[in-house]
């Protein structure tokens, strides 16, 4: 799995952090997935993750195994959302990635973040070919189970809870109320329950994002008041990392 070294040059976050800063900061960047604190070289791949660094988070998480998943995934699944600008790369990297995770779940090592992160590759790769097209290769179901197994043993996991709100609001926004609810279980009041509980846990600048892309999948024009509060709530925060700069520059260029 290549991707290009990339140096963040334009976000609001232009100051490196530290391993001690990472490390003083882990639960409040970690707050909505709850990622144990790392040491060692698992934190050397984190380092580079929150610092923007994706290409090193990449190679030094794959040094390690299926401990070093999520941050392979993270580092992924940020880059093609903010840096990468083809579309043939960015299908062809989150396939790599889901699949990656796949494999790599079945190991020894397990932690409920290996499964979500897995889970959130799957999710961003059917957004690359299209939610019709995820449905019809049975990436759905295996989405839902995954974060339903997070959640299972996580309740706290804010971000298994968005990410599952995306999971309804996608099918019904693409296929209907009544054949999503028939066919893939997917409730708009299950998507807004889902996203008020994300939000009470970590109301992070992507959960807010998130919460209000949710609102307007199931409502279109009649939320745009709300998504766009959602919005100007994650623009006006003050990022941690480069990440979550780029969450916040994503949102400020929404509005």
């Amino acid at each position: 799995m290549k991707i290009n070294e990339w140096q963040p040059t334009d976000s609001a976050f232009t100051t490196a952090l530290t391993k001690t800063e990472v490390k003083k900061l882990w639960k409040q960047l970690h707050a909505a997935d709850l990622a144990p604190e790392p040491t060692g070289d698992l934190l050397d791949a984190w380092l580079a993750y929150h610092n923007g660094e994706f290409a090193e988070a990449v190679r030094l998480g794959r040094s390690l195994g299926s401990k070093g998943l999520p941050v392979v995934i993270r580092a992924v699944v940020a880059y093609t959302d903010y840096v990468c600008e083809d579309d043939k790369t960015t299908e062809r990297l989150l396939h790599l990635a889901y699949q990656y995770g796949d494999e790599t779940c079945e190991s020894a090592h397990f932690d409920y973040n290996c499964e979500f992160t897995t889970a959130v590759a799957m999710g961003r790769y059917s957004q690359s070919i299209s939610i019709t097209k995820a449905l019809h290769q049975g990436l759905g179901g295996k989405i839902k189970k995954r974060l339903n197994t997070v959640i299972e043993h996580q309740p706290d996991h804010a971000e298994a809870h968005i990410a599952l709100a995306i999971y309804h609001a996608e099918i019904i926004n693409k296929v209907g109320a009544t054949l999503g609810g028939i066919t893939y279980g997917a409730k708009s009041k299950s998507a807004i329950e889902h996203c008020e509980r994300a939000l009470s846990l970590a109301a992070t600048p992507i959960n807010l994002i998130e919460a209000g892309n949710v609102y307007l999948l199931l409502k279109g024009k009649n939320s745009v008041a709300k998504a766009t509060e959602l919005y100007e709530q994650a623009a006006a925060m003050e990022p941690l990392d480069c990440v979550q700069a780029l969450d916040v520059d994503f949102a400020k260029s929404q509005l």
